[in-house]
């Protein structure tokens, strides 16, 4: 009963809040990889959705990402206490209520460090390997991959991450050896177990080789919210772009589930 609820919920949300679709600008999932991983023998599903509630400052007006609602399932299973797969499965909603699939995106995730029990406390580090094809009416490449890094700790009432993510594109004559570079970052306080606030900061950087830290890149800031109570797990942050041709704003959430 709660699966067939939160299914139509997700697909409620959807309808009502999707008037247009953005091949520009596509996200898939707007989030910082931390200490989670899922159970051998284990399935687990995310479900990304988030929407650009304004565009860029200097953006011309009619950019057909702008109100655009973005809705990707993630399908995990765990391997080994340090190792689970993934598929991403990104949709989108055009303006004639069809849904667009961007392509599936493939994800192996290995944590060798990683504190004991649930709260998993200490240190964590590890990497996040993806590799993503992609119809042609969302990016004008095929084939890409990206290599996350995560790293951070679980204190006693902060959680704290980093991701440098490093993103080649692998095909169309576009494949190059020096990467894209941005990075995300994680402050949580986790007091209170079921409710943790904080903030999120990504920030672009642009090639490896040339690294960007001026506001001429994307850099966004995301107020968050993480529930954990019960059959309820999800993540919720309204964002604000900090520099002119980053988005304005941007609401995402992503809801949890295991079994």
């Amino acid at each position: 009963m709660l699966r067939l609820k939160f299914r139509h919920l997700v697909t409620l949300l959807f309808f009502l809040l999707a008037p247009s679709l953005g091949a520009q600008d596509f996200q898939d999932e707007i989030q910082v990889y931390t200490n989670d991983i899922q159970k051998p023998g284990r399935f687990g599903l995310e479900v990304h959705l988030n929407r650009i509630l304004k565009g860029p400052l200097d953006a011309p007006q009619g950019l057909p990402f702008n109100g655009s609602w973005n809705l990707t399932p993630e399908i995990s299973y765990g391997i080994l206490p340090s190792l689970d797969i993934g598929l991403y499965l990104p949709t989108a909603l055009d303006t004639d209520q069809h849904y667009r699939f961007s392509g599936p995106k493939f994800r192996i995730k290995w944590l060798p460090i990683r504190g004991e029990g649930e709260e998993a406390k200490g240190p964590f580090l590890g990497l996040n390997l993806e590799l993503a094809r992609t119809n042609r009416s969302f990016s004008d490449l095929r084939w890409e991959s990206e290599l996350r890094v995560l790293a951070g700790v679980q204190a006693q009432d902060w959680l704290l991450a980093v991701n440098p993510v490093f993103t080649w594109p692998l095909s169309d004559g576009q494949g190059r050896g020096t990467p894209d570079f941005a990075t995300a970052w994680k402050a949580t306080y986790t007091h209170w177990k079921t409710a943790a606030p904080g903030l999120e900061l990504y920030l672009d950087h642009g090639l490896l080789n040339q690294v960007d830290l001026t506001r001429e890149q994307r850099q966004r800031l995301f107020f968050t919210l993480d529930v954990d109570h019960g059959p309820l797990v999800f993540n919720v942050g309204i964002g604000r772009g900090l520099t002119s041709i980053s988005d304005r704003w941007t609401l995402k959430f992503i809801f949890e589930m295991s079994f």
